[in-house]
């Protein structure tokens, strides 16, 4: 729905060939994405002389070793996240980026929005002042949604893999340091595994509250930024340009101008997915550094290993 849309928007970037073991959607997206060739087995990508990049689109189970395949065959990787389903995974693939010298880019789109970029700019002027507190609120629908892989029923903590990366995205980008995990619940509400979850965060004397679900008639990405003198709202899903600012006793709004932004959206073509894709091709060319490295997927998944081992320890409520 997002990837290959966003690869259409790049200069310099095209889709020569895609690969799925399913032989008749692997045709149908070829032919959508204008692939020259198909493949059934994704190791017979990797040897195609004319693919210099992947982007892995895969459940989580797969990423680390698709990564390490991918490497190995002497190609750039942006992956889906989580980059791996440990830090030790992570850890592999860096000793092996380290060895070849190549691009490896963990895909955290949100972390992209303009909005958002926005937002860091409104914070580095001082307009809301020291940054105190962060709420997050990630909803989803995963009956509209539609997804091909059922990997989200596969385990109870499932959501934590597929959600969590989204809003730690956003933490990393506005609230430097460790991120400490200081309380964690999670319920059950539609799914027999865990569909809703609530974490109390700490970065840097900056609390997050970050609540995220399965089951929400309407999807949506809030985030409001508190300072000393003022805050921020923005939904980085819906409104993907649209930031509020309230401070010094006044309310502003800063948008982008025009219909466009709004047919985009109606065509799932969100800014953030093609602005992760340029800025894969600026890493790969020399012309950028990187925004996320696999440092910072290794840290973002402790942080995941630890919300999961307190969600372990306590019982889980149906409601």
């Amino acid at each position: 729905m997002f990837h290959l849309k966003a690869i259409g928007e790049v200069d310099g970037l095209e889709v020569v060939a895609v690969a799925d073991p399913d032989s008749s959607r692997v045709a149908d997206v070829g032919k959508k994405a204008g692939a020259e060739r198909h493949y059934i087995d994704y190791r017979e990508l990797l040897s195609d002389p004319n693919v210099d990049a992947v982007a892995v689109n895969t459940p989580p189970r797969l990423h680390e070793v698709m990564v390490l395949d991918t490497l190995r065959a002497g190609k750039h990787v942006l992956c889906e996240k989580p980059l791996a389903r440990s830090a030790e995974g992570c850890m592999h693939i860096r000793e092996v980026q380290e060895a070849v010298g190549l691009t490896v880019t963990p895909v955290h789109n949100y972390a992209f929005t303009p909005c958002l970029e926005t937002a860091r700019k409104v914070i580095g002027r001082g307009e809301i002042g020291g940054l105190r507190r962060a709420s997050l609120r990630f909803d989803n629908n995963l009956r509209s949604y539609g997804s091909r892989t059922p990997f989200r029923m596969e385990e109870r903590f499932s959501i934590v893999e597929d959600i969590l990366p989204h809003v730690l995205s956003v933490v990393h980008e506005v609230a430097t340091g460790p991120v400490e995990v200081e309380e964690v619940r999670g319920w059950s509400k539609s799914y027999k595994v865990i569909d809703n979850l609530s974490i109390g965060l700490r970065a840097l004397g900056v609390e997050s509250d970050c609540s995220m679900n399965w089951t929400s008639l309407i999807p949506a990405f809030t985030v409001e930024m508190v300072g000393d003198a003022g805050r921020i709202t923005m939904d980085l899903m819906k409104r993907p340009y649209r930031v509020s600012i309230e401070a010094g006793g006044r309310r502003r709004t800063m948008d982008k101008p025009g219909l466009g932004k709004y047919i985009d959206l109606i065509r799932i073509k969100h800014p953030a997915f093609t602005n992760q894709y340029i800025h894969f091709v600026g890493v790969v060319e020399g012309e950028e550094e990187p925004r996320f490295t696999v440092d910072d997927e290794i840290k973002m998944l402790r942080v995941m290993d630890d919300v999961v081992g307190m969600l372990s320890e306590t019982p889980i409520s149906q409601t």
